[in-house]
C-alpha cells in the first residue's frame, strides 16, 4: 500500500482552477475500504482512476474534470 499519493486536480470548466493534493496512507486505506469493497484494504491492490475521482468528488463536494497522479511513494 502506498504511503503517499500526490495529485493535481483540475476542476470543472466553470471554476477553471486546479489544486494540488496529497493523499496519505490513512486516506488511501479509507478510499479503498469505502469504494473498492473493503476486503482488499490490507492487500496490495490496484485502484481504478475512477475510484480516485469519485473519492475526490465525495471529499470536496465538487466534480473534478481531470486528476493527474504526480507521484506514488511506497
Amino acid at each position: 500500500m502506498p504511503s503517499r499519493i500526490d495529485l493535481t486536480i483540475f476542476w470543472t470548466s466553470e471554476c477553471d482552477t486546479m489544486s494540488y493534493y496529497t493523499m496519505y496512507k490513512s486516506e488511501i486505506e479509507e478510499m479503498v475500504i469505502n469504494h473498492e469493497w473493503g476486503n482488499q484494504a490490507l492487500l496490495f491492490t490496484f485502484v481504478e482512476p475512477e475510484t480516485i475521482r469519485q473519492w475526490i468528488w465525495d471529499q470536496f463536494c465538487r466534480e473534478p474534470e481531470e486528476i493527474v497522479i504526480d507521484t506514488i511513494k511506497y
